[in-house]
């Protein structure tokens, strides 16, 4: 594992830079200041740490020597000659903040050896690999390890006591200028915040030693050296960004809470009342979008964000902190008449931090690469890439059961590739691609598919048309297929959600004909922030169906009657049907998936994951409840502070009349929310931003997902030195790793639709647009091709 080489700095020197912080503006948007990458494990080896071979050689007490060993480390001498640091705020007096320094001096050593009880923890990970919905997501390579758990959560103890213990004094108070005459609660509260608020602005990190070789001309797999000012940017296994600070109840980890320093509304309850039940299975349909932008935006969404979970046993009844459980309503028949009283659900792994027991908030790590870089196809870790590999530069394939006249399917899960699916057929097992989500639903695995197909179509063509090695072969594709993934993305994807006026202030147009894109700015971390992992990019679970039906050719082109059986979506995981030849197989999905609409985008959504949602035998839950719950266990803020952020530039919303006023939300939706939330500026950023109209200048998300969505995909582009449209740059390094002009003018005729046609059986005719609903069929032959000959 590579750590942090930050400067010596002690608890006490960092508690500094907190103070350092106070009474300055933050930054409203500059994710980059937030950029502290903790540590990446398996950058120095092509093969990452088995963590669930790991289990079997750490003890316990190993564990806590090893954590308690580091603790007896700190020296608190060291705060001598911080006093005249030079990046004091001015208007802090020195003497304010020799005293505060002295008081956290003092306190220090009260709480620098928390109790954390790891006996079971081992066991607990064990468990939890064995637990379908954690296994299947997570594999066995995405959780943190022991050693690493035990450490992170005793420094959060340790940060959290020593903040309490600062701010229960009301000389720290008074200090702070907190006004004397609020409650006892309410002023260590506001302490509490006015202390962590600002830390991670003045966090200074020295950037992990790894060695780029500058002049590689593709990406790493894992993203490093990507930006080689900054190589881990973007990189997998490391921290994901924030537009905002994190917004913990404690200030360092716990649940968000309301502005009055209570709990928020129960996840269940506001999924139901907020959202509306959908058990009659009344979801509109979308008049614009194909059921496919669903199966896309999650496909596109495993390219670049799983947080590291951390394997903790949260069956009921539990008092462990990092279990989040969601309580069932005692008047919520939906769930409580199939005798379900919890939706069983536990906390992402907090990142490693660089020290021990510094103030600042619980970060997570994001364990794939950031960039559109097709790492659902190839893996974000050497270990997951070599083993999908293939000789001669191809992806490994399974051969169709029903013969070679089919095409291939994706290689079958082995107990070396650990990818967790109980398959009803043995015969027909479950499937192996760069991300472990692989099998989640039928769309998503003919999906992947159709990419792994397509790898080894242009690897074939290389392969007769070059004398290239199998590694040339390889690369050269991988960098094809990232690049046409980038063009669907921007061309086709982002337009169906982002109004032009978006797409033109966040700069995500492609350039058209030979024109290379001049913008790289290798000051952008283009990591996922967490408002948009955990909130905005989960608009797509409003698009999702009861169905995915199926087509034959015929119907396909001409009827609207299906001839094969629809797939329930609450078949969660089950990938027979991408052998069923009979029922038409992958092509037949694919064909329904063009076909039909998607739910509308307007937060309601499918009774499939509202309210039929199951993880595994046995569980049932709701993901609108999760994903709200997520939301505050990852300390992400509510829905007013994004809709108020200058980035946006969006009217101001400060009560609820002014989400009718301001921001024209519906009057039945303002007045469900009053009824759940206490205070405006309590509403989920997931629940608010579902609900937010669209507007009217286009595009199908409301204005404030638009924002946090767009700026995201700003960063993906201006950070990525990869880009395909980068222009050659010698200075900026991207001599090597752009493409030529005549390359370019092939990469831009990419269209999801031919890639399709391509890659599928039998599917002759097709509209031209497939994430827009259209009637209009193509030979598929009347679509732009993308020539390779540029490339021998």
């Amino acid at each position: 594992m590579i750590k942090l080489n930050m400067a010596s700095c002690s608890l006490v020197c960092q508690l500094v830079l907190v103070f350092l912080s106070l009474g300055m503006a933050s930054s409203y948007f500059n994710d980059d200041a937030y950029s502290n990458t903790g540590s990446i494990e398996g950058m120095e080896s092509d093969v990452m740490l088995d963590e669930i071979a790991a289990l079997d050689e750490i003890s316990d007490d190993n564990l806590s020597e090893e954590v308690d060993d580091d603790m007896t480390n700190f020296d608190e001498n060291d705060v001598q000659g911080l006093a005249e640091d030079p990046m004091v705020v001015r208007d802090i007096a020195q003497s304010v903040k020799r005293q505060i320094l002295t008081e956290a001096k003092r306190l220090v050593s009260s709480c620098k050896n928390p109790k954390v009880d790891a006996r079971n923890r081992k066991q607990e990970r064990l468990i939890a690999l064995r637990k379908y919905y954690q296994a299947f997501v997570h594999g066995g390579k995405s959780f943190i390890s022991d050693a690493n758990w035990l450490k992170n959560r005793k420094s959060e103890k340790c940060s959290a006591c020593l903040l309490n213990e600062l701010c229960k004094r009301t000389r720290i108070q008074g200090l702070l200028n907190i006004d004397a005459k609020l409650p006892a609660k309410e002023r260590n509260r506001i302490c509490r915040r006015k202390l962590v608020r600002e830390a991670m602005d003045v966090f200074a990190v020295n950037e992990i030693k790894i060695q780029c070789n500058p002049n590689a001309p593709f990406r790493t797999i894992n993203g490093t050296c990507n930006n080689l000012r900054n190589p881990s940017f973007g990189a997998a296994s490391t921290t994901f960004n924030r537009l905002l600070p994190a917004d913990y109840g404690d200030g360092i980890s716990t649940l968000r809470q309301a502005v009055n320093g209570q709990e928020l509304p129960n996840a269940r309850d506001v999924s139901r009342f907020a959202h509306g039940s959908n058990a009659d299975r009344t979801n509109p349909n979308s008049t614009i979008l194909t059921h496919l932008v669903m199966n896309f935006a999650q496909f596109t969404d495993h390219d670049f964000t799983l947080a590291e979970a951390q394997g903790v046993n949260c069956e009921p009844p539990t008092k462990n902190p990092e279990c989040i459980n969601i309580e069932i309503p005692k008047d919520d028949a939906i769930f409580r008449d199939r005798e379900v009283d919890f939706i069983e659900l536990e906390r992402e792994a907090p990142s490693e931090s660089d020290s021990f027991c510094k103030l600042v908030p619980r970060e997570h790590t994001n364990t794939l690469t950031a960039y559109i870089d097709a790492s659902n196809v190839y893996g974000s870790t050497q270990e997951v890439a070599d083993s999908l590999r293939a000789p001669n530069g191809l992806l490994k394939v399974m051969e169709h059961p029903d013969g070679a006249k089919f095409m291939d399917l994706l290689p079958a899960r082995t107990e070396t590739l650990e990818t967790f699916c109980p398959s009803l057929d043995p015969n027909r097992p479950c499937f192996v691609a760069g991300d472990s989500r692989s099998n989640e639903n039928q769309g998503l695995s003919s999906v992947h598919t159709v990419f792994v197909r397509h790898h080894n179509r242009i690897a074939k063509f290389f392969r007769k048309r070059t004398k290239w090695g199998p590694e040339r072969i390889y690369q050269e594709t991988r960098r094809i297929i990232a690049a046409q993934l980038q063009v669907i993305t921007y061309k086709e994807f982002l337009p169906l959600f982002l109004s032009k006026k978006t797409i033109t202030k966040f700069g995500l147009g492609l350039l058209k004909g030979t024109r290379f894109f001049n913008d790289y700015d290798e000051t952008v971390n283009a990591q996922m922030t967490a408002g948009f992992s955990v909130a905005a990019f989960r608009f797509g679970h409003t698009l999702i169906q009861e169905w995915f039906r199926r087509f034959n050719q015929r119907s396909f082109q001409h009827k609207d009657k299906s001839e094969f059986r629809p797939i329930p979506v609450l078949d969660f995981e089950n990938p027979q049907y991408l052998y069923e030849i009979c029922q038409g197989g992958v092509d037949a999905i694919l064909r329904g998936l063009i076909k039909d609409a998607a739910g509308k985008a307007d937060g309601r959504f499918s009774s499939s994951v509202q309210e039929n949602l199951r993880r595994g035998e046995g569980d049932l839950s709701d993901l609108i409840s999760i994903n709200i719950q997520r939301g505050r266990e990852r300390g992400v803020s509510g829905y007013t502070k994004y809709r108020n952020l200058p980035l946006c530039g969006l009217p101001k919303v400060k009560s609820f009349e002014d989400l009718v006023r301001k921001a024209n939300f519906d009057r039945k939706d303002v007045a469900n929310l009053r009824k759940i939330y206490k205070n405006v500026h309590d509403i989920d950023f997931f629940v608010a931003g579902m609900l937010e109209p669209r507007p009217s200048d286009g595009g199908v998300l409301g204005p404030t997902f638009q924002c946090v969505v767009a700026e995201q995909f700003r960063r993906l582009r201006v950070g990525d030195r990869f880009w395909h449209e980068n222009a050659p740059n010698a200075t900026l390094n991207t001599d090597r790793t752009a493409f030529n002009a005549a390359m370019l003018r092939e990469i831009r005729n990419t269209t999801f639709a031919k890639i399709l046609c391509d890659n599928a059986d039998d599917i002759p005719f097709i509209s031209r647009k497939v994430l827009e609903q259209s009637n209009k069929r193509v030979a598929c032959s009347a679509l732009p091709t993308v020539s390779l000959e540029p490339w021998v």
